[in-house]
């Protein structure tokens, strides 16, 4: 039996480091990272000092292995590439997420902004159009699977570094009967409106009307603060101090929920 600590790392910068930040000051045996399987190779290379960052994140879009736009990928994900080469080098990192959801959750969130554009345009939302596109991404075959790879790669006391749905991970985990504690990496997280819709979704309390609140507020969001501001970041923190009615939807959503 492994110990796993699962750390839900929500999409902000800011959180990617603080997770670094935790991966360097952590005696972690071995690392999964929620990074696309295909990029294995690369990230085995990059730990054993074989190449640099920037001959890494160069590799990564000459071929081709993030989807367009990889800078919003890197945004992200820089800070806890630049912490794998300060791991002790008996340290396992594996990349554990299947390439073909990775792909398919880049697609949706191109179906998503289009959307979003339609909305901002006809100011009318086709709540049925949103739902079905979002329940493309829920796969929990593919979790699964996800699950299965890190339990059998999981050695002594190991991390796996998730998005919000961290507990749905921690759940397979511990059925194969490993001890897993989950934590977020913030210690108080605001869900934006469109991650407030997902969970309301998965726990099956979302009505039509809720819905269209909550893609409006999404709508919103992009509008007002994504395309105003200098990166997702700064959007969110703006967002998070000039919006409270939003904020108090998401008072009964737990970020790490009884499993």
């Amino acid at each position: 039996m492994s110990e796993i600590d699962v750390l839900i790392v929500p999409s902000l910068r800011n959180s990617s480091v603080k997770a670094a930040d935790l991966l360097i000051s952590s005696d972690y045996d071995v690392v999964f990272l929620n990074f696309p399987s295909n990029l294995q190779s690369l990230i085995s290379e990059y730990v054993l000092s074989g190449i640099t960052l920037q001959e890494l994140i160069s590799k990564i879009k000459l071929m081709k292995f993030i989807p367009d736009p990889a800078a919003s990928w890197l945004y992200l994900n820089e800070p806890i590439l630049e912490a794998l080469q300060k791991l002790r080098r008996s340290v396992k990192v594996y990349c554990y997420r299947d390439v073909d959801y990775h792909h398919m959750l880049i697609e949706v969130a191109v179906k998503i902004a289009s959307l979003t554009l339609k909305v901002n345009v006809t100011n009318k939302v086709d709540v049925k159009e949103w739902i079905r596109i979002l329940k493309e991404y829920c796969k929990p075959k593919i979790m699964e699977c996800e699950a299965e790879f890190v339990n059998f790669r999981a050695e002594k006391k190991s991390i796996c570094i998730t998005s919000l749905s961290g507990w749905k991970m921690a759940r397979y985990l511990r059925k194969f009967g490993n001890k897993v504690r989950v934590r977020c990496v913030e210690r108080l997280y605001f869900f934006k409106p469109l991650e407030i819709l997902e969970a309301l979704m998965e726990k099956g309390r979302l009505t039509c009307d809720l819905a269209e609140n909550l893609i409006r507020e999404h709508v919103e969001f992009i509008r007002n603060y994504v395309l105003t501001s200098r990166d997702p970041d700064e959007a969110y923190y703006l967002w998070v101090r000039k919006k409270r009615k939003i904020i108090r939807m998401a008072d009964q959503i737990s970020i790490c929920p009884q499993t």
